[in-house]
């Protein structure tokens, strides 16, 4: 799994948790929610360390603002991107959510975990 896709994995679980749901589906999200935290908070404080080294090389624009140099600004996106694009061995559970009608998960979130999740329209068919 792509660091990129825990990312965006780890993001969905986490609004999908929003909802209310059975005891066993809120165990399997919580534990791959705890799986990719550490991975996403990492990734994310690396990438804050980086761009407090960044702004520190910037000039001030005439607002005041920082200003970073293109070439510095192009080469951290390079290193981001780079990033993102590394495999993490990371093993998520299947999730099995049941849509009683009363289940809203917006379409992009879906998207994002769709390889993680099983719907099932009746709970008499969840295992």
């Amino acid at each position: 799994m792509l660091l990129k896709e825990c990312i965006n994995v780890f993001r969905a679980f986490q609004q999908i948790s929003t909802n209310t749901l059975p005891l066993k589906t809120s165990w399997m999200l919580a534990q791959n929610i705890s799986k990719l935290k550490p991975v996403v908070e990492l990734f994310e404080e690396q990438r804050e360390t980086h761009i407090a080294v960044l702004k520190t090389k910037a000039s001030t624009d005439a607002k005041g603002e920082p200003e970073v140099s293109e070439e510095d600004a192009s080469a951290f996106r390079d290193q981001v991107e780079d990033l993102l694009n590394t495999e993490q061995k990371i093993r998520l559970k299947k999730v099995t959510l049941i849509d009683d009608g009363t289940l809203t998960i917006e379409p992009n979130v879906l998207l994002a975990a769709m390889d993680y999740l099983i719907v099932k329209e009746d709970a008499d068919k969840a295992s």
